[in-house]
């Protein structure tokens, strides 16, 4: 089994339930792990109930600050250099009992890869929004697109959800992937994603593909897995890092700055139809958005000013 020669690391805060409930889970399938490394934000309370956990299940603890990306980091950096591949996990998955079967079996079979990732599956039902986000007419302006896993040259990128059949795509994220750790051993998380680090995957991928064209990212159908406490983020914040950190992958990867205004206004105008249909607390997503957009022209405004 690939997880024998797998580092698994996995950031946390004040989510013990969780994270003991995943343990147990990793043990009732007889899994066993090179290293399992929990990466710690948790408050005072928490840090003693985990530490505990931790110390029953074998697993090094490392306490961190809050931040997903600086979390990720530390794992990297503390994990064993000899490891053949580095597994990221969010502690709050369930997954199927054949899910690790299937992701060894793929593995096994296909070398070229670069990141190998579980599938999400979830039980959501398309709205209006949604089917429009993926209908020719989506397509034709160049809004969205119904192929999974794309970044499109705006920033914005499609959503990897109930794949049936195994398929190479452009990012990962980092909710349950397996990199080979020959590629991540010196690279890094960029960190000025922030404490709740929205994006960092998209970004971490995007760096790996750069330097590494000749190897793919595959998502493993029948490695499937359930993430229950997946939140709808619709709070002011989320509006305005939706839109700030896009533009700042946008601006790195030298995307096209047009486009992605096009796109973030409309999906502003999106998040305004949804207080209407769907819950009014969209409102305080929308106004983030525009915070955002006007936020962001005001960089390209003081970079301007900067050449000039």
């Amino acid at each position: 089994m690939f997880t024998e020669k797998t580092s698994l690391i996995i950031p946390t805060r004040n989510r013990t339930k969780n994270i003991q409930a995943l343990l147990q889970q990793l043990k009732s399938l007889r899994l066993k792990f090179l290293e399992i490394i929990i990466v710690d934000s948790s408050d005072n309370d928490q840090k003693r109930l985990l530490k505990i956990i931790c110390k029953n299940y074998n697993i090094k603890l490392i306490n961190s600050y809050p931040s997903t990306s600086h979390q990720r980091n530390l794992g990297i950096k503390n994990k064993r250099k000899h490891s053949k591949f580095t597994m990221f996990l969010d502690d709050d998955l369930i997954f199927y009992k054949n899910s690790f079967f299937e992701m060894n079996k793929f593995i096994k079979n296909n070398n070229n890869i670069l990141a190998y990732s579980f599938n999400h599956f979830s039980k959501f039902n398309l709205n209006f929004i949604e089917r429009f986000k993926v209908s020719k007419i989506s397509r034709f302006f160049h809004l969205y697109s119904n192929k999974p896993g794309i970044v499109m040259r705006s920033g914005w990128h499609t959503k990897i959800v109930n794949l049936k059949k195994n398929t190479y795509v452009e990012w990962v994220p980092t909710a349950a992937v397996i990199f080979k750790s020959k590629f991540i051993n010196n690279k890094r998380f960029d960190e000025s994603f922030g404490e709740y680090s929205y994006l960092e995957d998209l970004d971490f991928s995007l760096n790996l593909k750069k330097n590494n064209n000749d190897f793919k990212f595959a998502i493993v159908s029948k490695a499937k897995f359930l993430h229950p406490n997946n939140l709808n983020r619709i709070n002011f914040q989320f509006g305005v890092i939706e839109i700030i950190n896009r533009f700042k992958i946008v601006k790195k990867y030298n995307l096209n700055k047009h486009y992605f205004f096009y796109i973030s206004l409309v999906k502003t105008f999106i998040s305004f139809l949804y207080i209407f249909t769907v819950n009014f607390n969209y409102f305080f997503k929308f106004t983030g958005n525009i915070f955002g957009i006007i936020k962001s022209i005001g960089n390209i405004i003081i970079d301007e000013k900067k050449n000039y």
